[in-house]
Protein backbone atom coordinates (compact mmCIF):
# COMPACT_ATOMS: atom_id res chain seq x y z
CA UNK A 1 0.00 0.00 0.00
CA UNK A 2 1.06 3.67 -0.88
CA UNK A 3 -0.03 6.69 0.88
CA UNK A 4 0.00 10.51 0.35
CA UNK A 5 -0.41 12.99 2.51
CA UNK A 6 -0.14 16.90 2.24
CA UNK A 7 3.13 17.83 4.21
CA UNK A 8 2.21 21.90 3.96
CA UNK A 9 -1.33 20.53 6.26
CA UNK A 10 0.82 20.47 9.97
CA UNK A 11 -2.45 20.42 11.92
CA UNK A 12 -3.67 16.92 10.48
CA UNK A 13 -0.56 15.30 9.13
CA UNK A 14 0.26 13.10 11.65
CA UNK A 15 -4.12 12.20 11.73
CA UNK A 16 -4.87 8.67 9.29
CA UNK A 17 -7.75 10.44 8.30
CA UNK A 18 -5.45 12.67 5.90
CA UNK A 19 -3.29 10.05 4.97
CA UNK A 20 -5.09 8.84 1.66
CA UNK A 21 -4.55 5.75 -0.11
CA UNK A 22 -3.02 5.85 -3.49
CA UNK A 23 -1.93 2.84 -4.73
CA UNK A 24 -3.37 -0.80 -3.45
CA UNK A 25 -1.58 -3.97 -3.83
CA UNK A 26 -1.69 -8.23 -3.48
CA UNK A 27 1.44 -9.65 -3.06
CA UNK A 28 4.82 -9.78 -1.86
CA UNK A 29 6.97 -5.71 -1.50
CA UNK A 30 9.17 -6.56 -4.86
CA UNK A 31 10.76 -3.84 -7.67
CA UNK A 32 9.06 -5.75 -10.18
CA UNK A 33 5.50 -5.60 -8.76
CA UNK A 34 5.64 -2.55 -7.52
CA UNK A 35 6.86 -1.04 -11.17
CA UNK A 36 3.52 -2.56 -12.73
CA UNK A 37 1.16 -1.53 -9.86
CA UNK A 38 2.57 1.63 -9.27
CA UNK A 39 3.49 2.90 -12.99
CA UNK A 40 -0.02 5.10 -13.46
CA UNK A 41 0.86 7.19 -10.28
CA UNK A 42 5.24 7.13 -11.16
CA UNK A 43 3.73 9.05 -14.46
CA UNK A 44 1.67 11.23 -12.93
CA UNK A 45 4.23 12.05 -9.92
CA UNK A 46 6.34 13.21 -13.15
CA UNK A 47 3.67 15.36 -14.52
CA UNK A 48 3.40 17.11 -11.65
CA UNK A 49 6.97 17.63 -10.63
CA UNK A 50 7.53 18.92 -14.30
CA UNK A 51 4.48 21.01 -15.23
CA UNK A 52 2.84 22.03 -12.08
CA UNK A 53 -1.34 21.95 -11.48
CA UNK A 54 -3.64 24.64 -12.38
CA UNK A 55 -6.68 25.12 -9.75
CA UNK A 56 -8.68 27.93 -10.55
CA UNK A 57 -6.22 29.74 -12.40
CA UNK A 58 -3.77 29.59 -9.80
CA UNK A 59 -0.57 27.32 -10.43
CA UNK A 60 0.34 24.69 -8.30
CA UNK A 61 4.04 24.01 -7.79
CA UNK A 62 4.69 20.72 -5.88
CA UNK A 63 7.94 19.34 -3.52
CA UNK A 64 7.72 16.05 -3.12
CA UNK A 65 9.43 13.71 -0.70
CA UNK A 66 9.41 9.93 -0.14
CA UNK A 67 9.22 8.36 2.90
CA UNK A 68 8.94 4.57 4.14
CA UNK A 69 10.82 1.77 6.08
CA UNK A 70 14.46 0.66 5.09
CA UNK A 71 13.35 -2.17 2.85
CA UNK A 72 10.33 -0.70 0.86
CA UNK A 73 13.05 2.79 0.42
CA UNK A 74 15.59 0.36 -0.95
CA UNK A 75 13.53 -1.86 -2.94
CA UNK A 76 11.55 2.06 -4.27
CA UNK A 77 15.02 3.52 -5.22
CA UNK A 78 16.50 0.08 -6.75
CA UNK A 79 19.01 -0.14 -4.24
CA UNK A 80 20.96 -3.91 -3.00
CA UNK A 81 20.21 -5.24 0.29
CA UNK A 82 21.16 -3.48 3.49
CA UNK A 83 23.64 -6.46 4.37
CA UNK A 84 25.39 -5.70 1.00
CA UNK A 85 28.84 -4.50 1.09
CA UNK A 86 27.38 -0.55 -0.29
CA UNK A 87 24.59 -0.38 2.05
CA UNK A 88 23.63 3.70 2.09
CA UNK A 89 21.02 4.90 -0.34
CA UNK A 90 22.92 8.22 0.34
CA UNK A 91 26.29 8.60 0.15
CA UNK A 92 29.05 5.88 -1.04
CA UNK A 93 30.13 4.26 2.28
CA UNK A 94 31.28 0.75 2.46
CA UNK A 95 31.55 -1.57 4.82
CA UNK A 96 35.23 -1.38 4.94
CA UNK A 97 35.00 2.53 4.98
CA UNK A 98 32.98 2.35 8.17
CA UNK A 99 35.34 -0.49 9.65
CA UNK A 100 38.58 1.54 8.65
CA UNK A 101 37.01 5.56 8.71
CA UNK A 102 35.17 5.71 11.60
CA UNK A 103 36.13 9.45 12.04
CA UNK A 104 34.78 10.41 8.76
CA UNK A 105 31.93 12.56 8.61
CA UNK A 106 29.64 11.05 6.14
CA UNK A 107 26.83 12.73 4.22
CA UNK A 108 24.52 12.53 1.00
CA UNK A 109 26.99 12.63 -1.58
CA UNK A 110 25.09 11.01 -4.87
CA UNK A 111 23.02 12.63 -7.35
CA UNK A 112 19.62 11.22 -8.57
CA UNK A 113 20.50 12.58 -12.12
CA UNK A 114 22.97 9.65 -12.22
CA UNK A 115 22.10 7.44 -9.44
CA UNK A 116 22.89 4.52 -11.21
CA UNK A 117 26.70 5.21 -11.63
CA UNK A 118 27.18 3.96 -8.24
CA UNK A 119 27.96 0.79 -7.18
CA UNK A 120 24.47 -1.09 -5.57
CA UNK A 121 22.23 1.17 -7.70
CA UNK A 122 21.13 -2.21 -9.64
CA UNK A 123 17.62 -0.70 -11.10
CA UNK A 124 16.30 2.82 -11.95
CA UNK A 125 14.96 3.98 -8.56
CA UNK A 126 10.75 3.96 -9.15
CA UNK A 127 10.66 7.66 -7.95
CA UNK A 128 13.66 9.44 -9.97
CA UNK A 129 11.60 12.53 -10.09
CA UNK A 130 12.19 13.12 -6.38
CA UNK A 131 15.44 14.24 -5.32
CA UNK A 132 17.85 11.87 -2.89
CA UNK A 133 17.99 14.04 -0.45
CA UNK A 134 14.22 14.21 -0.35
CA UNK A 135 14.21 10.36 0.37
CA UNK A 136 13.38 9.61 4.31
CA UNK A 137 13.63 6.88 6.08
CA UNK A 138 10.73 6.11 9.03
CA UNK A 139 12.71 7.07 11.90
CA UNK A 140 9.75 4.49 14.27
CA UNK A 141 11.84 1.61 12.56
CA UNK A 142 15.57 2.13 12.43
CA UNK A 143 14.52 2.87 16.27
CA UNK A 144 12.82 -0.43 16.96
CA UNK A 145 16.00 -2.27 14.84
CA UNK A 146 18.63 -0.70 16.27
CA UNK A 147 17.04 -1.43 20.30
CA UNK A 148 16.81 -4.74 18.89
CA UNK A 149 20.33 -4.81 18.18
CA UNK A 150 21.77 -3.41 21.73
CA UNK A 151 19.84 -4.97 23.95
CA UNK A 152 20.93 -8.61 22.34
CA UNK A 153 24.01 -7.26 22.59
CA UNK A 154 23.95 -7.20 26.28
CA UNK A 155 22.15 -10.66 26.47
CA UNK A 156 25.48 -12.05 24.39
CA UNK A 157 27.86 -10.58 26.81
CA UNK A 158 25.88 -11.69 29.83
CA UNK A 159 26.33 -15.04 28.25
CA UNK A 160 29.66 -14.73 27.17
CA UNK A 161 30.97 -13.58 30.80
CA UNK A 162 28.41 -17.32 32.05
CA UNK A 163 25.98 -14.42 34.01
CA UNK A 164 22.95 -15.07 31.92
CA UNK A 165 21.99 -17.33 35.05
CA UNK A 166 18.63 -17.58 36.94
CA UNK A 167 19.54 -15.05 39.05
CA UNK A 168 20.22 -12.71 36.58
CA UNK A 169 17.04 -13.39 34.74
CA UNK A 170 15.20 -12.79 37.60
CA UNK A 171 17.24 -9.53 38.51
CA UNK A 172 16.26 -7.87 34.46
CA UNK A 173 12.63 -8.92 35.20
CA UNK A 174 12.52 -7.36 37.83
CA UNK A 175 14.19 -3.65 36.47
CA UNK A 176 11.95 -4.24 33.51
CA UNK A 177 9.00 -4.72 36.30
CA UNK A 178 10.48 -1.75 38.12
CA UNK A 179 10.57 0.68 34.88
CA UNK A 180 6.55 -0.13 33.70
CA UNK A 181 7.49 -3.09 31.37
CA UNK A 182 6.45 -6.37 31.07
CA UNK A 183 8.44 -9.07 30.15
CA UNK A 184 9.60 -12.61 30.63
CA UNK A 185 12.50 -15.16 29.64
CA UNK A 186 11.32 -19.01 28.82
CA UNK A 187 13.16 -21.82 27.07
CA UNK A 188 11.78 -22.67 23.97
CA UNK A 189 10.03 -26.52 23.91
CA UNK A 190 12.22 -28.83 22.38
CA UNK A 191 15.52 -27.02 22.74
CA UNK A 192 18.16 -25.58 25.73
CA UNK A 193 18.14 -21.63 24.11
CA UNK A 194 16.09 -19.28 26.13
CA UNK A 195 14.12 -16.86 24.67
CA UNK A 196 12.35 -13.35 25.98
CA UNK A 197 9.10 -11.13 25.47
CA UNK A 198 9.35 -8.89 21.82
CA UNK A 199 8.62 -5.61 22.95
CA UNK A 200 6.50 -2.58 21.52
CA UNK A 201 7.75 0.78 20.53
CA UNK A 202 6.88 2.43 23.57
CA UNK A 203 8.60 -0.47 25.89
CA UNK A 204 11.84 -0.69 24.03
CA UNK A 205 12.24 3.00 24.89
CA UNK A 206 11.17 2.76 28.13
CA UNK A 207 13.92 0.45 28.49
CA UNK A 208 16.07 2.35 26.29
CA UNK A 209 15.78 5.25 28.53
CA UNK A 210 15.36 4.34 31.81
CA UNK A 211 16.86 0.75 32.72
CA UNK A 212 19.26 0.38 34.96
CA UNK A 213 22.15 -1.64 33.71
CA UNK A 214 24.75 -1.47 36.94
CA UNK A 215 21.47 -4.00 37.93
CA UNK A 216 23.29 -6.98 35.74
CA UNK A 217 27.05 -5.29 34.53
CA UNK A 218 30.03 -4.36 36.22
CA UNK A 219 29.97 -1.11 36.86
CA UNK A 220 32.49 -0.06 33.96
CA UNK A 221 30.46 -1.75 31.46
CA UNK A 222 27.25 -0.40 32.75
CA UNK A 223 28.47 2.99 32.47
CA UNK A 224 30.39 2.08 29.22
CA UNK A 225 27.28 0.91 27.47
CA UNK A 226 24.50 3.14 29.17
CA UNK A 227 26.27 6.37 27.31
CA UNK A 228 26.30 4.36 24.04
CA UNK A 229 22.49 4.01 24.57
CA UNK A 230 22.14 7.59 25.53
CA UNK A 231 23.68 8.41 22.48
Amino acid sequence: MLTIAILNDEQNIHVPDYHYTTVLFPGIESYEILEVAMKPFIQELDYLKSHGLLINEVYWNFELYFSADWKFLAICLGFNAPNSNYFCPWCQISKNDQINQTNNNWKIDKKMERINTYPGHIKKPLFYMIPLEQWIPDELHIMLRIWDRLWSLVIAELKEFNQFDDLCREEIMQEMNQIGVKFQFWKDQGTNMWNYTSLMGDDKLKVLRNFNLYQILPPSRARKIRELWDR
